[in-house]
């Protein structure tokens, strides 16, 4: 397990300070024990097993300290395919990502938020759970049957035509109206060349992934660079309008064909 990094600033956080004694414990040593994405494990009994191997503690007592530590805003409880999984909140503010890959599912969308009060204690929500139709028909088979509602009215989203890693191990997608957005605010920069360029940067340099919310600053700032340098070698002769279409139509026909292989 790599060394982690805590700073003396954690001693002047409110939120450390509304923690009782065995809360602030579990949190600096959910810090070693998590993997190098800062998730782990959420069943009480493994983190029990881990954290306190030589400690008399109940289950029950981790449940309430992880829910406290959830309800101050410290890590975030989910379940990820029917069992739960912590993620330590600012992870990527303080320690170092080596491993390219996580041990552990991180949160999104499919995934359902434990939610609990300012004691610690569970708040039972079905806002994130699917529910059965209650107007599905009698005839239909048992795979119909178990559709839901929000599966229902789930809207398609547009595909990604490439994925660029974040901090937390999962990929930013970027989408063709994005490129094409791009396209058009960068004219002289071959806008897939460089996403690919992002792309394997951010493979070989865990350590500077950027996250979710910072991403379009990211690629803005890298393609913006290679705008002012003059932009993409050949790219203006290869999307020159006389070939036929405009250069966002010929560059929207480009990214299609790269993303169908």
């Amino acid at each position: 397990m790599p060394n982690r990094i805590i700073k003396e600033s954690i001693c002047r956080s409110e939120e450390i300070d509304s923690l009782s004694w065995f809360e602030e414990v579990l949190f600096y040593r959910l810090i070693v024990t998590c993997d190098d994405f800062g998730r782990y494990d959420g069943r009480a009994k493994i983190i029990k097993g881990s954290c306190f191997p030589l400690k008399d503690i109940t289950e029950k007592d981790i449940d309430k300290a992880l829910g406290r530590l959830s309800a101050v805003g410290l890590v975030r409880v989910y379940e990820a395919q029917g069992r739960p999984y912590l993620q330590l909140v600012t992870w990527a503010d303080h320690q170092r990502i080596r491993n390219q890959k996580s041990k552990y599912p991180g949160f999104s969308e499919d995934c359902e938020l434990l939610t609990f009060d300012s004691k610690g204690q569970q708040i039972k929500t079905s806002d994130n759970k699917c529910v059965r139709n209650p107007i599905q028909s009698e005839s239909k088979s048992e795979s119909e049957t178990n559709t839901n509602i929000c599966s229902e009215q789930t809207v398609a989203a547009e595909p990604p035509v490439i994925g660029i890693m974040m901090n937390t191990g999962e990929e930013y997608p970027i989408t063709q109206s994005y490129v094409l957005e791009l396209a058009e605010l960068y004219p002289a920069v071959d806008i897939m060349q460089e996403l690919r360029a992002m792309k394997g940067w951010c493979d070989a340099n865990p350590r500077k992934r950027k996250t979710a919310g910072g991403m379009k600053r990211f690629i803005n700032a890298w393609i913006s660079k290679v705008q002012n340098r003059g932009g993409t070698p050949g790219y203006t002769q290869s999307y020159n309008q006389t070939a036929g279409g405009s250069k966002v139509e010929q560059f929207a026909q480009g990214a299609r064909e790269w993303a169908n292989g």
